[in-house]
Order: C-alpha cells, then sequence, then structure tokens
C-alpha cells in the first residue's frame, strides 16, 4: 500500500515537466500539423458543458478512430438512446472523428492525466462507463474512473512479449494501471495470458480476437479511387510505401530504382506517417528522379518516378490505388502499422523485420502468403518483382489476403456483446 502511494507521489510530481513536453508536442506549429484553434483549452478539463453521457469513449488518434468506427456505429445501433463522447488527444484524431461518425457523437479533446484536469472532465460530463481502445492507460484516469465507480473496459488490447517484461519490472506499476480496469478484451490468447501474467485477475480479461478484422470498406469510395488510379497512373504498377517514419525512405527510394531495372514503369507512391515530415520526404524523392506531390493535384506523366502522398485521410484511397504494399514502420524498430486494409483491399504486403505491434496479423497474413516479411530490401525487392512479373502468384497472394480477414471477422460483436453484459 505504502509502496503504491508512493509511486503515485512520485508519478505525479514528473508530471509537471512532462506536461511542458506535451504541450510543445501538441501545440508548437509546425509545417502540415493541424492546430486546435480554441479547443486546446479541452485538455486541461475545460470545454462545453453536456448533459451526462452515457460512455466516453477514448482513442486517441486517427489509427484509433479508425479501427473504433465500427465499434461505436454498432453501440449506437444497440443503444440508440445513449449519449456518446468521443475523445482523442490528436487534432488529426478529431478530424477522423467528424468525417466517419458526425453529429451521432460529440467530440472533445481528451483531458491530461493531471488530477484537477482529469476530476473537472468527469464532473462537467459525467460519464457513466468508459471504455478505451487498445492499450491508452493513464493512472490518474483510472483513479478518478475507479473512485466515482465509473466501469472501465480497455477494449482490442494487446500485449506484447515486450511490454510484458518491462511491466513485470515495474509490478507496482503494473497493478496501477491494469488493477484499476474492469474489463480487458484481449485480442488473442497469448494477449491475454500476458495481461494476467502482469496483474489483470483472470475473470475480468476475455479474448475477443481483433476488431480490426471487421473492417467495412467503402465501396463506392474504393470505386471512385481505383477509377482515379487509371485516369492517373493508367496501366503503370503501383508499389505504395505506407506511413513510412524517418530513416526508412531512402531504402525504399532505392528498392525502387533497382526494381525499375527489369519494371522501368513501376511507380512508387509514397506516403510518409507524419505530416511534419512530407516536405522533407518530398525533396529526397525528388534526388531520385520526378515527382509529383498529392496536395498539388498535378498530371502524373510517364516520367514521373515517385508520387508523394502528403495529404491526410486518403490513406485508404492510395492503398486502392495500388497493386502492392510496404509497411513503413517495420524497417526501422517502430512495431509496424496495421496490415489490415491493405488485405481487405487484396492488396499483397511486404514487410521489414519489426513489425512486433501486429505481431498476430502478421503470422496470419504470411502463413497464407500475402505477406512476406524479411530483414533485408533486396529480399522484399525480390518478392515485390516475383508478384509483378507473374500475374499467376500475384493474384493468389491477392486472394489469400482478403480471405485472411474474412476468415477472422465476428470480433467486433463479440466484444459488444461482452461490453453490454459487463
Amino acid at each position: 500500500m505504502i509502496k503504491r502511494a508512493l509511486y503515485a507521489i512520485a508519478y505525479n510530481l514528473l508530471l509537471c515537466p512532462g506536461l511542458l513536453f506535451a504541450c510543445y508536442k501538441l501545440y508548437w506549429p509546425r509545417q502540415g500539423k493541424r492546430a486546435f484553434g480554441r479547443r486546446w483549452i479541452e485538455h486541461f478539463g475545460f470545454g462545453k458543458r453536456t448533459e451526462p453521457v452515457d460512455l466516453w469513449f477514448h482513442a486517441v488518434s486517427v489509427g484509433e478512430v479508425i479501427a473504433s468506427t465500427a465499434l461505436i456505429k454498432a453501440t449506437l445501433k444497440a443503444r440508440p438512446d445513449w449519449q456518446i463522447l468521443v475523445t482523442t488527444t490528436t487534432a488529426t484524431g478529431a478530424e477522423e472523428v467528424r468525417k466517419r461518425l458526425g453529429d451521432r457523437v460529440q467530440h472533445r479533446f481528451a483531458p491530461f492525466d493531471l488530477l484537477p484536469c482529469i476530476a473537472l472532465f468527469l464532473h462537467r460530463y459525467q460519464p457513466r462507463r468508459l471504455w478505451i481502445m487498445e492499450t491508452e492507460l493513464w493512472p490518474n484516469w483510472l483513479w478518478l474512473a475507479k473512485r466515482r465507480n465509473i466501469p472501465t473496459a480497455l477494449i482490442n488490447a494487446r500485449m506484447s512479449e515486450r511490454s510484458a517484461r518491462r511491466y513485470q519490472r515495474f509490478a507496482t506499476v503494473a497493478e496501477l494501471l491494469f488493477g484499476r480496469l474492469d474489463w480487458i478484451g484481449a485480442q488473442y490468447p497469448d494477449d491475454a495470458k500476458r495481461f494476467i501474467q502482469i496483474g489483470a485477475k483472470a475473470h475480468q480479461v476475455a479474448t475477443t480476437g481483433s476488431i480490426k478484422f471487421d473492417i467495412t470498406l467503402d465501396e463506392s469510395r474504393i470505386g471512385a479511387a481505383r477509377a482515379q488510379r487509371h485516369s492517373l497512373f493508367g496501366d503503370r504498377p503501383v508499389l505504395a510505401a505506407i506511413s513510412t517514419h524517418r530513416g526508412e525512405d531512402q531504402p525504399i527510394l532505392e528498392m525502387a530504382h533497382q526494381l525499375r531495372q527489369n519494371h522501368p514503369k513501376l511507380l512508387l507512391v509514397l506516403v510518409p506517417r507524419h505530416p511534419e515530415r512530407f516536405d522533407e520526404v518530398a525533396l529526397l524523392a525528388s534526388r531520385f528522379g520526378p515527382i509529383v506531390r498529392r496536395s498539388e493535384k498535378s498530371d502524373v506523366s510517364a516520367k514521373t518516378l515517385t508520387y508523394v502522398g502528403d495529404t491526410m485521410g486518403e490513406l485508404l484511397d492510395l492503398l486502392a490505388m495500388s497493386d502492392i504494399a510496404l509497411m513503413g514502420g517495420s524497417l526501422e524498430p517502430i512495431g509496424g502499422h496495421n496490415y489490415l486494409e491493405p488485405a481487405a483491399l487484396g492488396v499483397p504486403c511486404v514487410s521489414g523485420p519489426y513489425d512486433f505491434n501486429f505481431s498476430e496479423i502478421s503470422q496470419q497474413l504470411q502463413h497464407a502468403g500475402a505477406l512476406v516479411v524479411d530483414t533485408q530490401t533486396d529480399q522484399l525487392a525480390e518478392q515485390i518483382a516475383q508478384w509483378l512479373s507473374q500475374r499467376e502468384a500475384y493474384t493468389q497472394a491477392s486472394n489469400a489476403a482478403h480471405q485472411v480477414v474474412t476468415r477472422n471477422r465476428g470480433a467486433l460483436q463479440k466484444t459488444l456483446d461482452q461490453l453490454l453484459h459487463y
């Protein structure tokens, strides 16, 4: 008890300098970075007061909003009388909520984990339950929710071996986090086992599968993107490097250059993960030959080598315009990005070795022949070249990707049933 209290005191003392860094990351203007405007005060617990909300649903940023949209819509269908408040940390996440859910939910920016901020937030909105997407856990949120008897659930949760080892070294910290949750929906049995190993109670942990497999694609949007591909790119083969991080663009550009020796019409669609890198990546790509930036809305000529995806919210469109995807965050030790959107579109993938954030999905896609993972970009280039040259092998990989998604559907309804029952 004393040890937990000391950890809590130390944590709250460290929050003040941590808050300065958080404010810098969130508010310091950078090119391509979406501003918060006057709504920045919501991070401190302020904002337009509402009637008490039935559900506070937290999704950090764009990826979590995309993953949770279907669950939120299903919740509204099952409980049409509920008032749902969705919080995000980032402005891009807020924009994604607006685009995907409109006025069906309310949106606020999530409060900082300072006790006065979260106390004010809870006082203003009085949520009856809190659902958190994936692993965005904050000690003061959970402590005050517990004190106010607000049932708290962690949805679509992952726990990698590396993270579990870290938590086991700091058992008191794990208890401060996971011991205050009422329900954990783990994606896979290994995740559930690790949550229990680090202190979660077995009866509070369920294996639900990943709700991300229950992805629903807007067929009209996909059709429009593929029509645009034909008008923009013609019959050129397209390799999309998706959500790249610093240190990955150079080897990807070199790989594309290597592939063009046998596939001279290859077009690389290069999509940096963070908007503040758009200019930097465009400059780097231009050193390899002519480029077009998507934001310029210019024509792509036969001489264009790289099409830079420097817009927000169009990742799905760019994937639908592609033949093969290389997932960023995997050539550097970031942990990779979600394979499911390309898989649902029937786009085979290649990846570097660092895809540990999506290891279960990765293993399924690899086993099906829809994903190739390798430490060497030369080996990835060989696989891409094979798919470009052998239509039958490409078709098999494309069909296999789609089948993996179809086979794993159902986690969304299972998750919702258990949440509403609990």
